[in-house]
This record gives structure tokens, C-alpha cells and sequence, in this order.
């Protein structure tokens, strides 16, 4: 494993069997988003990407809460448009896009606060567990701003239009019982249950065929894009590039054998 998956100050570092655990821990800023957060985090995201090593990755935060959002410290209003504008290019092209676009599949355990940008950034990982009172929102209008770090390519195909414009332009409070029953993540357990559970689907994925699950990944990234006809000659290419790996050899021999499949992402 290389020096760089370690440990910071502000970001909790494990990895154990193929799962990478992240933790956000800045709880006393309830994890918000400072300079220091933001580089130790893509620091890891640009690391992982072609480390075979690392096989899923589940993203959670210390304390009270999982993102509150930019840490308000250090926002400035006398910056200039294209100094923020700058700032916030960075923040997308070395933590989001990074976060999103990463082949290996990423499991969120949102264990409580997550607005703004905290929010988007648990959106931008493949399956989001929350605690089922962890308060949610996208409060960008109640501080005269507009939504940033991809919540407004996230939050429609998530939820259409309708119930997107309902979100950003009340920026009301929701829980996170609320945010699994309008379809915004995958499930809602209880607080204290949020990343045992969390770890455990994360822990199966880092064991599952990761070959099939970047290329299943890429495939959905680009479904709203292609039309039918140029998706499913990207199907057709995956599925020859699946069939030759050693996983789904071992897929088809466990079936046969009446076993489970050990995996190992070749």
C-alpha cells in the first residue's frame, strides 16, 4: 500500500480486505469542507483510482455529523467571480468528479448532518445509507446563493424536476427517512445502525466481480447520454470484455459448482 493511504488530521484512513474507509473528521466543524479536508481527500481519490489494492470504498464522517457543507471560515465575499469561480473548479475536478467517475464502487454512510455541498458529495457515491434522522438539505437560496459541486446534475436524475425544484428552491429541512422515501438514496436504518450497515454492503462489494461493477458504473454514467442503440453496443463491449476476465470464470464455475463465488477482480 502506498504512504499516501494514510492518515491526516482531518481524514481518517483504513483500509482492510480490499475496503477503503474514509472518515471526514473535522467533528468540531461538523466535517465541514476547509482547504485542508478538501486536499487530503483528493489526495486519496487520485491514489486509488489504479490501485488494484483497493477494491470499494465507504466514505462516513466523525461525530455528530457526515458534511455539513464549505466550511463558512473561510469563505470570502470580497473574492473576486473568477477567483471563486477557480476555487470552485478545483474543488469539482480533484474531489467530486474524482468521487463519481472512480471505478471502484463507493457506499456513503451519511450518519448525520449533510447539506450543501456535504450533500452532494454523499450523492456523488454509488449507494447512500443514512441514519434515519440525519438532517438533510439544500439550504444554498436561504444564503442567496446557487447550488455548486453537482447537486444540479445529481438531484434530477435522481428525483425529476419537479420534486428537484421543490428541494433547491425552498431549501427546506429533510430527514434521512425523508430522503430514502423520495427515491434521493438507497435506504434509511437506524441512527445507530447507519455504518455497521453501511460497512457491510460496502465490505460485500469490495468482495463482489469490480471489473463488472466499473463497467456496470460506466455504462449507467452515460445512459442519459446515448441512445439506445449506441448503449447497447457499449453492453455488447463490456459483456466481451467481462467474459474474458478470471471473475466470471469463477462466476460460472460457482454456479455449477453449487457454491459461492470468491472473487477476485481479475
Amino acid at each position: 500500500m502506498t504512504s499516501v493511504l494514510a492518515d491526516t488530521d482531518v481524514l481518517g484512513v483504513e483500509v482492510t480486505d480490499g475496503l477503503l474507509e474514509l472518515t471526514l473528521n473535522r467533528p468540531d466543524a461538523l466535517n465541514s469542507l476547509n482547504l485542508e479536508l478538501k486536499g487530503a481527500l483528493a489526495e486519496v481519490l487520485r491514489e486509488i483510482t489504479h490501485d488494484a489494492s483497493v477494491r470499494a470504498v465507504l466514505l462516513t464522517g466523525a461525530g455528530r455529523a457526515f458534511c455539513a457543507g464549505g466550511d463558512v471560515s473561510e469563505m470570502d465575499p470580497t473574492r473576486s467571480p473568477e477567483e471563486a469561480r477557480t476555487r470552485q473548479q478545483k474543488l469539482l475536478s480533484e474531489v467530486f468528479l474524482p468521487l463519481a467517475r472512480t471505478p471502484k464502487p463507493v457506499v456513503a454512510a451519511v450518519n448525520g448532518h449533510a447539506h450543501g455541498a456535504g450533500l452532494s458529495l454523499a450523492l456523488a457515491c454509488d449507494i447512500v445509507i443514512a441514519a434515519e434522522t440525519a438532517p438533510m438539505s439544500f439550504g444554498y437560496v436561504l444564503r442567496g446563493l446557487t447550488p455548486d459541486c453537482g447537486i444540479t446534475y445529481f438531484l434530477p436524475r435522481l428525483l425529476g424536476m419537479a420534486k428537484t425544484k421543490d428541494l433547491l428552491y425552498s431549501g427546506r429541512r429533510f430527514t434521512g427517512l425523508e430522503a430514502a422515501a423520495m427515491g434521493l438514496i438507497a435506504q434509511a436504518v437506524p441512527d445507530e445502525n447507519v455504518v455497521s450497515v453501511a460497512r457491510e454492503r460496502a465490505q460485500g462489494l469490495a468482495q463482489g466481480a469490480t471489473v463488472a461493477f466499473a463497467l456496470t458504473k460506466r455504462m449507467l454514467d452515460q445512459s442519459s447520454q446515448l441512445s439506445l442503440e449506441d448503449l447497447a453496443e457499449v453492453e455488447a463491449y463490456s459483456q466481451a470484455v467481462t467474459r474474458s476476465t478470471r471473475d466470471h470464470a469463477e462466476g460460472v464455475a460457482s454456479f455449477t459448482e453449487k457454491r459461492a463465488a470468491v472473487f477476485q477482480g481479475l
